[in-house]
């Protein structure tokens, strides 16, 4: 039996392909539809259908005329929240469906699965109470003047959405945009569409304004590059590759949208010599193992002082060859697949070059069996040494369970070694000296550092990277909100 057809995920895949949603409508479009595919099973979850450029000018044009209809932009702030609060309600009705669906067309375990739904239940409520704390503010500057500013919409925003983790990132970028009174159009992995459709499905249960929450499905050169070079669409916002992210940044700055990017990563994670190993050790393995280590802010370089680097590797090593792996629907599945069997032979080949260059693997490296899934896209977690810190799997993002650990004399070389990469996302520190673990955490060149901890987040706080991780705007927290808000100055002369 298909395992997609499990419990009440076949109604929503009842009747592939499952259409897409544009302007209040499930549409099924012209071009041949997309599986989508369980990488653990090497089977179809179902088909969902494709739009063509046409179907992309209508999205925007309809994204815009709700806009401009002002239901949802003009409405007041406490009726968005109050509608947003509505539907964080059916999402948590509906998590276990939710979690289903997420596991089922990413790999990932099913109590990962259910952490995402609820890490995006918590960003949609969040959202619902920050939609009420959008004010202007009056500034006193001429006695012949009422100045005051004004937070208005940018108007519609087009959101590209990464396979890795649909559901966070497409709350991450739906509900503040929707907060701030935006109209939102979707775009999500043509391989991982599922989350994003449902939570249409639950838009269209609560009856809210058409035209304000749209999804199309299809590839990123033919649907998601012209979605966001259309005339319509006002900002992006996008998670994914560093070169594709870039590339959509030249094409927006020729039309002067508003663009945030979310890119790549090679995060560095900082152990020191008085750290308390108990901690760093299970926190290092899940800041690389996580996710199957397909995480942009992935620990995937671990940079230990020589005076407990050889516990450290025995540790994260033996803690990656006690992660069960199996079926991801099974709750006491630890460590999932990666994406697709070609991912996972990509993440093997990167580790053969290592070895050939001089690495030495610790553990795992190879594909893992999984009794019942033979054709399932499972690769064992990682560990590498003896890698310089200049050879390419120090350098550029893996995007897998690779972990590179590397030897450090001080703290002073493990920064300067941190911080000798073109990305500057996250980073962690871990040391029983609070004020020298700050000391390093403000010389890291990163958007985000965790201190004693790793991969904790909360949409109270802003997440994005420096240099080529990322644009200055965030996602999360109020400054999101903010990105997605004109502030308007007005001054009324005095009569």
């Amino acid at each position: 039996m298909n395992r997609a057809r499990i419990g009440a995920v076949a109604d929503f895949c009842a009747g592939e392909p499952v259409p897409y949603f544009v302007d209040g409508q499930w549409n099924q479009g012209t071009d041949t539809p997309i599986a989508v595919i369980d990488p653990a099973h090497a089977q179809p979850v179902c088909a969902v259908a494709v739009a063509d450029q046409a179907e992309v000018d209508r999205a925007a044009r309809a994204a815009r005329a709700a806009f401009d209809r002002g239901a949802w932009s003009r409405a007041r702030p406490d009726q968005r929240s109050r509608d947003l609060a509505r539907l964080a309600d059916l999402v948590e009705r509906d998590s276990e469906i939710l979690a289903e669906l997420e596991t089922l067309q990413t790999g990932k375990p099913i109590r990962e699965s259910r952490g995402d739904v609820a890490r995006a239940l918590d960003g949609i409520r969040f959202y619902a109470a920050s939609a009420r704390n959008i004010r202007g503010e009056v500034i006193d500057v001429s006695p012949r003047h009422h100045s005051y500013v004004v937070s208005q919409p940018i108007g519609v925003v087009a959101a590209v959405v990464p396979w890795n983790v649909p559901i966070v990132l497409t709350v991450s970028k739906v509900a503040p945009a929707l907060a701030a009174g935006n109209s939102v159009i979707v775009k999500p992995s043509q391989t991982t569409p599922l989350t994003a459709l449902y939570l249409a499905r639950l838009w269209e249960e609560l009856d809210l304004p058409r035209g304000v929450y749209n999804v199309i499905n299809g590839p990123g050169r033919s649907v998601g590059e012209v979605l966001c070079v259309h005339p319509l669409v006002t900002g992006i916002t996008f998670t994914g590759g560093t070169e594709t992210g870039l590339h959509l940044g030249r094409l927006a700055s020729q039309q002067s949208k508003r663009v945030m990017l979310e890119l790549g990563g090679k995060s560095p994670n900082i152990v020191l010599a008085d750290a308390d190993l108990d901690k760093a050790i299970p926190g290092s393995a899940n800041a690389i193992f996580y996710g199957q280590g397909q995480i942009c802010a992935a620990g995937s370089r671990l940079l230990v002082e020589s005076a407990v680097f050889d516990d450290m590797v025995d540790g994260v090593a033996t803690f990656a060859q006690n992660m069960k792996i199996g079926d991801p629907l099974d709750d006491g599945t630890e460590f999932g697949c990666v994406t697709s069997i070609s991912h996972r032979d990509e993440l093997i080949g990167w580790v053969d070059r290592a070895v050939a260059d001089g690495a030495r693997i610790v553990t795992g490296g190879k594909a893992a069996v999984v009794d019942g899934l033979p054709d399932g896209a499972f690769m064992q977690p990682t560990v590498l040494v003896d890698v310089p810190p200049t050879a390419p799997i120090s350098r550029e993002e893996v995007f897998g369970p690779v972990l590179v650990i590397q030897r450090v004399v001080d703290l002073d070389q493990a920064v300067a070694w941190a911080n000798d990469s073109q990305f500057g996302l996250s980073a962690g520190v871990w040391s029983r000296d609070s004020g020298r673990a700050r000391e390093i955490a403000g010389r890291l060149e990163a958007g985000v550092v965790w201190i004693n901890d790793y991969g904790v987040f909360n949409p109270a706080m802003p997440f994005g990277g420096v240099k080529l991780s990322g644009s200055s705007h965030r996602e999360w927290s109020h400054l999101a909100l903010d990105a997605y808000l004109e502030h308007k100055s007005i001054w009324e002369a005095n009569s």
